[in-house]
C-alpha cells in the first residue's frame, strides 16, 4: 500500500508519525537514548494537559501497588 492510496486524513497521520519517528530517531543518536520512549514521548508532549492527567491517574489506579 502507498501513501497516496490513503484518504487524506490518513496520510497526514502518517507523514506526522513518520516525522515524530525521524525527529526520535535523531535524538536518540545525539543523547544515546532508546528511539520508542523517545518517539512515546513525543507522542505524550502533543497531548494536553489535561489528557496527560487523565492518562496517568487511569493508569495509577490499574498499577499493582496502588490497588
Amino acid at each position: 500500500m502507498e501513501l497516496t492510496d490513503l484518504a487524506p486524513a490518513d496520510r497526514d497521520w502518517v507523514e506526522h508519525d513518520l516525522a515524530l519517528r525521524a525527529k526520535a530517531a535523531a535524538l536518540a543518536a545525539e543523547t544515546g537514548r532508546d528511539v520508542e520512549d523517545l518517539y512515546r514521548t513525543l507522542k505524550h508532549l502533543e497531548r494536553t494537559p489535561a489528557e496527560r492527567l487523565a492518562l496517568g491517574l487511569r493508569h495509577a489506579r490499574l498499577h499493582p501497588k496502588f490497588r
